[in-house]
């Protein structure tokens, strides 16, 4: 038995949180003595395994001091993980490793040259953010980008995909839908409503595609839902949106759609691209970066759609709706098993 720590910003139902306590969760089932430190309070997904939570804002208002407290009744670990690079020493363990979940150039702005010096000085603090650390990447692209454009040495970068509870996610995906029959056929957006999932562009390209009898379900929160509302009755679609609340079994509603899209302009390894395609929905996404392209590659690499091009979209989600072909994945390496396995690894090397 091992004792593994991570430390993440809450447990709010969104990817990198699920993504968190689903290794905690195995690494738990398979021994070890699991311990997170959550900084806030917010706890939407409920632990259901054997962990140690530890609330560091409800120790103090310095999150360092809270940090450092809650390490202390922790012990001493074998391996700590943490999302934020800050606290990348602050706990005590034997092996310290920051995971990073999303390409971190994809969000430098793109600014014209009198103040591309900002872009830089951005740029500057990426890299001293990442130097000198052992870091875990959830995707090739992601690992591309810091070597290549933040000069991290290579051989501090190991790359581990997200886990999946695969038997977990079919057991849940099989859960009725009450609402199916009143739903009729539509698409699933799985996403929080912020700019970088880009709903503006799945709603224009909705609002072009032949079938107009479908709907569009729309599974998250944001601040940008009053925005969509907005936009729905401008494009005349206001009737074939559903604003689905944030739902902690999103994969009934994935499983009983004839489309899952995925419009972000920016991810890691993304999750529902990943849990559509373990339950067998198809799956339409842009291709940002990074991780679609390594999920949807050979013969699937046809349902990837670059950024903001709406007719494109509209375009490959016609052709999933009209084809009857099924789409085949692998996904062994993404099961939360086989996952967990390359985490106890660190230790070891």
């Amino acid at each position: 038995m091992k004792k593994i720590g991570f430390l993440l910003g809450s447990l709010a139902g969104a990817g990198a949180e699920k993504t968190v306590l689903t290794l905690a969760t195995k690494l738990s089932d398979r021994g070890h003595d699991v311990h997170l430190f959550v900084l806030k309070d917010v706890q939407d997904y409920k632990a259901e395994s054997d962990l140690n939570i530890h609330i560091v804002q409800s120790d103090s208002s310095d999150l360092n001091q809270g940090l450092e407290k809650a390490s202390h009744a922790a012990g001493e670990l074998d391996l700590f993980v943490t999302s934020r690079a800050e606290f990348y020493d602050v706990v005590q363990a034997k092996k310290h490793f920051c995971s990073v979940h999303i390409t971190p150039t994809a969000w430098l702005k793109k600014r014209s040259l009198p103040f591309r010096w900002k872009t830089y000085v951005q740029k500057l603090k990426l890299k001293k953010k990442f130097a000198n650390k052992n870091l875990i990447a959830l995707s090739e692209g992601i690992k591309s980008d810091l070597v290549e454009n933040l000069g991290v040495d290579a051989k501090h970068v190991t790359v581990i995909n997200n886990p999946f509870d695969i038997e977990k996610i079919h057991t849940e995906a099989n859960a009725e839908l009450t609402e199916a029959a009143t739903l009729g056929d539509y698409i699933v957006y799985v996403a929080a409503m912020i700019p970088r999932k880009r709903h503006e562009d799945l709603f224009r390209a909705f609002s072009q595609i032949k079938k107009q009898d479908i709907k569009l379900v729309l599974v998250g929160k944001g601040l940008l839902k009053s925005q969509l509302e907005k936009l729905a009755k401008e494009l005349g679609i206001e009737d074939r949106v559903v604003f689905w609340p944030w739902d902690p079994n999103p994969y009934r509603l994935i499983k009983n759609a004839k489309l899952s899209v995925l419009v972000s302009e920016a991810e890691g390894l993304p999750r529902v691209l990943i849990e559509s395609i373990i339950i067998g929905t198809p799956v339409v996404s842009t291709d940002c970066p990074s991780g679609p392209n390594e999920v949807l590659i050979n013969q699937n690499a046809k349902y990837l759609v670059p950024i903001g091009d709406v007719n494109k979209l509209s375009q490959i989600i016609d052709t999933v709706l009209e084809e009857s072909s099924i789409q085949v994945f692998k996904t062994a390496r993404f099961d939360a098993l086989e996952v967990a396995k390359r985490y106890e690894a660190l230790i070891d090397d």
